[in-house]
């Protein structure tokens, strides 16, 4: 047969792939496995299968709006972040660091996530999940944070120092003890606001974005403690920016719905995390 008649199926995620109709999806699709950092180990969930099939479906010059709107927010306080020389973060108001959008079942937020993906992998990227129903194990607050702090270790060397020197007894017993928040002040707040904030080549803070998809999928007896651990990243260094995605569910509406100030835009609403007060 010749080569060029060879029809390729590539089967991942329960997703297949036709290689001779898929030319042009292909070129985006981006090997998203992270290795943890010498004597890091933690779990770190692959993604490159499940990005590879949300981004299929994206067309372009589609969904225009809500990329310019994150877009706009993820440069917003790139000035304020600048200005900040410290390893100190002082939040204000105006630091809305957590970017919330949400809509109805098949409105493309998967999609969105993948192509926000794509556009900043190779430069602010450090950290991304995408719960799923399918993989109940990867859904817990401590699967979550442990794969995206992975992932971040990896990343940025200033972070992988921060958290080296934690005590493996303490996480180990959080993580014993599904104690979330715990698991969050020991890798998130405490790293965080102890090491220095990225910078460019010239001296500059640099921006850096998680992107959490689909908080709908997680399991109603793990989605509690993980809404806890949303309005914790509230609070992030403002360098740091969390682009998340979800359904409009009760359960989250009310639980984030105080934090949040509302923008409609198409068939999605997108809305925006300011301080807590």
């Amino acid at each position: 047969m010749p080569a060029s008649s060879e029809k390729k199926l590539f089967i991942n995620d329960g997703v297949t792939v036709d290689s001779q109709n898929s030319t042009e999806n292909e070129e985006s699709v981006i090997s998203l496995l992270v290795k943890p950092p010498e004597n890091i180990h933690f779990q770190i969930a692959d993604f490159t299968y499940t990005v590879a099939r949300y981004a299929k479906f994206f067309l372009r010059g589609t969904r225009v709006s809500p990329l310019k709107e994150i877009s706009d927010w993820l440069n917003a306080q790139e000035s304020t972040a600048k200005n900040n020389d410290s390893s100190k973060h002082i939040q204000n108001k105006r630091h809305q660091t957590v970017f919330w959008l949400t809509g109805d079942a098949g409105t493309g937020k998967s999609i969105i996530s993948s192509k926000v993906l794509q556009l900043h992998h190779d430069n602010s990227l450090v950290g991304w999940h995408f719960c799923s129903h399918a993989n109940p194990l990867q859904n817990s607050s401590i699967a979550i944070l442990e794969s995206v702090s992975g992932m971040m270790a990896s990343k940025m060397p200033a972070y992988r120092k921060a958290i080296f020197d934690l005590d493996p007894n303490a996480i180990k017993e959080a993580r014993a003890k599904n104690d979330s928040e715990e698991f969050y002040r020991l890798l998130y707040t405490e790293p965080l606001n102890a090491m220095e904030p990225p910078k460019d080549i010239n001296g500059q803070i640099c921006q850096k974005l998680i992107i959490i998809d689909a908080l709908d999928e997680i399991d109603d007896k793990h989605l509690d403690k993980f809404l806890t651990i949303v309005r914790a990243f509230s609070k992030s260094p403002p360098w740091l920016k969390i682009f998340i995605t979800s359904r409009r569910y009760d359960k989250i509406l009310k639980a984030l719905s105080t934090e949040v100030s509302y923008i409609f835009k198409s068939v999605v609403l997108i809305s925006c995390f300011c301080e807590l007060c």
